[in-house]
Formats: C-alpha cells, sequence, structure tokens
C-alpha cells in the first residue's frame, strides 16, 4: 500500500485531498480480492499504467480550465499579454540567434571524418607565429615526418573564369589531390583531384562547388569534360563537390590541381605562400607531431642555415584556427544576449507581479470559495509559462530573420556554411530557454500573488497588494534590470 501511496502523488493536491481515500481503499479491496500470489503481483504491476494514464487525464482537464480562464483574463485586458510576448520575444529570439552562430563556430565538431585529427602546419619565424610554407620546406616536412597520415598543400587565389557566358572572378583554392582524401569528402559528381593531376604539364583539372555548378552552369549534367580557361590557361572539369562542402574557405568557389613547377620545388625557400593541412595519424597526439616537427625544423636549419635560421613548426588543430578576436566577439555577443534575456525575464516577472496586484480581489473570491494555494500557482504558471511559449514562438521567427546578419560574423577561413539554419540543437536550446523564462521568472510572482490573502483584498483600492515584501520585491526587479543594462552598455 505504501507503493500505491506514493503513487497516488502524481494526482494534484486537490484530487488526492478529495478522492485519495476512496482510491486506496479501493485498491486494497482489489488487492484482498485477488486470487493467489501471481495475481496480486499483477494488480501491483498495472498500478503504476492505470495511475499514471488517470493522473495524466486530470492533469489535462485542469490545464484546458487554466486556459480557458487565462485566454478570457487577456481578452478582457490584451495589453499585459501582449507586451510579455514582445518582450519575451526579443530575449529569446535574441539569444538563440546568437547560440546558432556560436555552436557552428565554437562548440560543434567540423564536418568531416575524424575531425579531431585535422591539424594545420605553419612556419613558424621570430616575430611571426604563422606564416605560410614555402614549396621545398613543405616538401621536406612532408618527406621527414611520420606523425601524419597525410598532409597537402593549398593557396587561396581570385581567378577568372571563362567558358560559360562573361568571364567572371571566383573565389579559387590551388589543392593537391590528397586534401580531398584527408578531408575524406567524396563529390556528388565526377571525381576529385587526384595525384595524377599534379604532375607537371598534365591537363589543369577543375572541381565546382555545388553553388557555382548551379549558379553559372545551371547545373547540367554533361558540364563533366567540358573545357574552360582559368586565367587564361585551358582546364577541364572533371567533378562537383556537395552543397555542404566549404573547404578552405566558406565563399570557395572552384577547386582546380596544384602543380609544382622545378623552380617552385628545389629551390627557393623565401618564397612562402603553401598552406597546409595534415592528418595525424591514429593514436598520434598533437603535443607528440609538435615535438617531432621541432626535429625536422631543426635538422633543416642545419641543413639551410641562412634560408631556415630559427624557422620552426607551428602545429594547431584545424579548429582551433579561429582567431583569438572572433573567439572574443562571439563570446562578448553570447553574453549579452544572455544578459537581454535576464532583462526580458525581469521585466516578465515584473508585468506578472503587477497582473497579480490587479487580479488580488479575484484571487481573493476564489480563495475564499475554497481553491488552495497549489490551486492558484498552477493557475498563474499555466499563464507564465503560455506566455513564454508565444514569447519563444515568436522569438524563434525574430532569429531567423536575424540569422543571415548574424552569419556575417562567422570567420570567413572557418569551413562551415555561410548561411546558419535553426537545426534541431538550435531549437532544444531555444525550447530549455523558454522553459526557463517561464518557470524561473513566473514562480516567485505566482507564489507572491496567491499568498496572505485577507478580507482586506476584497476592498476596491486595497493598498496590502502593493506595499511591503511586494513592493520591495518590484524595486528590486528594476534594480536589477538597471544594473543588467548597464553593464551590457559598458560592455
Amino acid at each position: 500500500m505504501r507503493f500505491y501511496r506514493l503513487l497516488l502523488h502524481l494526482y494534484p493536491r486537490a484530487f488526492r485531498s478529495e478522492y485519495g481515500g476512496e482510491m486506496r481503499l479501493d485498491f486494497s479491496e482489489r488487492l484482498r480480492r485477488a486470487s493467489g500470489p501471481f495475481a496480486r503481483m499483477a494488480l501491483v504491476l498495472q498500478a503504476p499504467l492505470d495511475v499514471l494514464t488517470n493522473a495524466m487525464g486530470v492533469h489535462w482537464d485542469l490545464l484546458r480550465q487554466d486556459l480557458r480562464h487565462m485566454a478570457r483574463s487577456h481578452v478582457r485586458a490584451p495589453g499585459l499579454a501582449v507586451t510579455a510576448i514582445l518582450v519575451t520575444a526579443l530575449g529569446i529570439g535574441a539569444n538563440t540567434a546568437v547560440f546558432s552562430i556560436t555552436d557552428q563556430v565554437l562548440l560543434r565538431p567540423l564536418p568531416y571524418a575524424d575531425s579531431e585529427r585535422l591539424v594545420k602546419l605553419w612556419q613558424h619565424e621570430p616575430g611571426y607565429s604563422r606564416m605560410e610554407l614555402s614549396p621545398p620546406n613543405y616538401l621536406d616536412w612532408k618527406r621527414m615526418s611520420s606523425s601524419f597520415e597525410a598532409m597537402a598543400a593549398y593557396y587561396g587565389f581570385s581567378m577568372n573564369l571563362v567558358g560559360q557566358g562573361d568571364p567572371v572572378s571566383v573565389e579559387t583554392a590551388v589543392v593537391q589531390g590528397d586534401l580531398f582524401r584527408i578531408l575524406e569528402i567524396e563529390p556528388v559528381m565526377g571525381r576529385a583531384i587526384v595525384a595524377e593531376d599534379e604532375r607537371e604539364g598534365a591537363p589543369r583539372a577543375v572541381v565546382l562547388s555545388y553553388s557555382l555548378w548551379q549558379g553559372l552552369f545551371g547545373g547540367s549534367r554533361d558540364v563533366l569534360g567540358r573545357t574552360v580557361r582559368l586565367d587564361d590557361r585551358a582546364s577541364t572539369i572533371v567533378g562537383v563537390m556537395p552543397p555542404d562542402f566549404h573547404f578552405p574557405r566558406r565563399d570557395t568557389e572552384l577547386w582546380t590541381s596544384l602543380q609544382f613547377t622545378r623552380d617552385d620545388s628545389f629551390e627557393d625557400r623565401s618564397n612562402s605562400y603553401l598552406q597546409v593541412l595534415a592528418k595525424l595519424r591514429p593514436g598520434v597526439s598533437l603535443d607528440e607531431a609538435r615535438a617531432e616537427m621541432e626535429l625536422v625544423t631543426e635538422e633543416l636549419e642545419r641543413a639551410y642555415p641562412e634560408e631556415n635560421e630559427k624557422t620552426r613548426a607551428t602545429v594547431v588543430s584545424l579548429r582551433d584556427e579561429i582567431s583569438v578576436q572572433a573567439r572574443l566577439l562571439l563570446s562578448a555577443l553570447f553574453g549579452a544576449s544572455i544578459c537581454v534575456l535576464l532583462i526580458a525575464c525581469a521585466n516578465l516577472a515584473h508585468l506578472l507581479l503587477g497582473r497579480g496586484i490587479e487580479r488580488r480581489k479575484e484571487l481573493t473570491v476564489r480563495t475564499a470559495l475554497g481553491a488552495g494555494r497549489e490551486r492558484l500557482v498552477r493557475q498563474l504558471l499555466t499563464e507564465s509559462l503560455t506566455l513564454a511559449v508565444l514569447g519563444g514562438v515568436a522569438g524563434l521567427v525574430l532569429a531567423s530573420f536575424s540569422l543571415p546578419l548574424l552569419a556575417q560574423l562567422a570567420p570567413a577561413n572557418l569551413p562551415v556554411a555561410q548561411k546558419t539554419t535553426l537545426d534541431p540543437r538550435v531549437l532544444a536550446f531555444a525550447a530549455l530557454v523558454t522553459t526557463f523564462t517561464g518557470v524561473a521568472f513566473g514562480v516567485l510572482p505566482a507564489f507572491r500573488s496567491s499568498g496572505g490573502f485577507e478580507v482586506k483584498g476584497l476592498r476596491e483600492g486595497g493598498r496590502d497588494g502593493v506595499g511591503g515584501r511586494r513592493q520591495r520585491l518590484r524595486s528590486a526587479l528594476v534594480v536589477g534590470e538597471v544594473a543588467v543594462s548597464v553593464g551590457v552598455l559598458i560592455s
């Protein structure tokens, strides 16, 4: 029976007070009449499902009553409801939009297989921690190191593309074929650049981005094998990449094969223009790779003391390529959005407190008619949660319109999509913020508005509801709003 008494707590308190005794007697009688231990066990196992189903029905009936009552109340005075929804929408919308960008740039893994093993390699010289590599240094690093599963060089360049209407300038990445093998990305059509395309004198291969294929070539399936001219050099289109592939920058539109000439490869170590992507071997840590590259660069300095004097390697995770300034900007923006949410929540609590004072006569009458404090708190919490949910929906609409603008804050060198969407992670965050807003800043006004009723509450213009603790609480909310607002403004 103790187990059944605990189950009854799934019902509202008022329901338990009125019917709990009869339900316990009925369950006890059914246990007594059960024939045999198996019948009793089946009855005990069935009890949670029966109680849960019936309790949900009771709670649903109460919720419908509360929603109808709330609707009638706000129809008579729509100003507070509209204001609360707009204030909540501002706070939730700002947080949702900023979280979407922050999540994409700082939190979620990059959209590549084994992205935690992807690293960038830079030359480190006195005064410059990250410089591009020269072709001979790159080839030596690749030959002398063993910490990497693969290594590929590339560089970005703006080229003129001729072959489909008027000449257009396209952001181009000149890459080695191993780049696509490292990222483990397959084209949606045709093939990627391969090692044979890198041979000196080989036909220049071109891979189109999905957006360029759709925009310039109209998504034509016969684009493969077509000859175009890149900066007056004949090139052959060999493939089209997926729409969600963006490397090395978000605005890269075309990839073409990198071909070293003998002068580039073997002579000038000061001609630094290559960026390098590598993939760590399984089991090799970032620190181990850094230690090995330290030995490699020391050996190269001894071999080329003039060209490679004090030249070392910088090895960083691809995710850590984001600049300190970009991280600081997004962190500050996210902190500011949280402050905006706190201000919105304080406004919502202030509005609900004021609404509770206006409804003091109504709540006193309901208390006199037998409504318990739990029932009144439930009613007021339903109102605050409903306003928060409506504000959350409006906030999502606001966030969807502001995302294109905020997406410009994502670093261009981060290989993620420029168009940010409200995906399930972001929607889950919005739901969490909405629930927090409705509950955390609806509980206190609900308890304040539903407690301590006296006959004086029936008098028109009674002053007992506007003084004392309630007035101090409202003043504290105003002080908090001003403090947070000033903090955001100074920041």
